[in-house]
């Protein structure tokens, strides 16, 4: 078996960055098969609501709380150590609660797509990474 890849390191500790106007969203580890990122959020800050129509996602909160939102299903809420499975096509989004800073990192595959629904026009200005326009 030969080996194409390249072993990554980082200290997610050294990379923590917040913005008081909107969640910070960096990338973390890539390979040909799947991403790493990490989101930052100040108190109430959101990743906007979206779906990744192809593709699965995981996870794992670092620090703060806050909650997974959905459409028809009841907030997942997320703490310290909480490792969350979404299936593609299930429409959510995260939310850092209103009193808590809030650090998660989350898994895909390599070339995944974000799309927002319509008619979430307070979340329009914030960045979504992997976005392609609503069909």
């Amino acid at each position: 078996m030969t080996t194409t890849g390249t072993v990554q390191s980082l200290n997610i500790n050294d990379l923590t960055r917040y913005s008081p106007d909107a969640r910070v969203n960096q990338p973390l580890l890539e390979s040909k098969d799947f991403v790493t990122r990490m989101n930052c959020y100040e108190p109430g800050q959101v990743t906007p609501f979206h779906v990744h129509p192809n593709d699965d996602e995981v996870i794992y909160c670092v620090e703060g709380r806050g909650a997974i939102t959905f459409e028809e299903l009841p907030p997942v809420p997320i703490a310290p150590g909480s490792l969350i499975s979404l299936p593609a096509g299930l429409p959510h989004g995260i939310e850092a609660a209103a009193d808590s800073r809030m650090v998660v990192i989350y898994t895909t595959n390599a070339g995944y797509t974000s799309v927002r629904p319509q008619g979430r026009a307070a979340e329009a200005g914030i960045p979504l990474h992997g976005e392609r326009p609503h069909k």
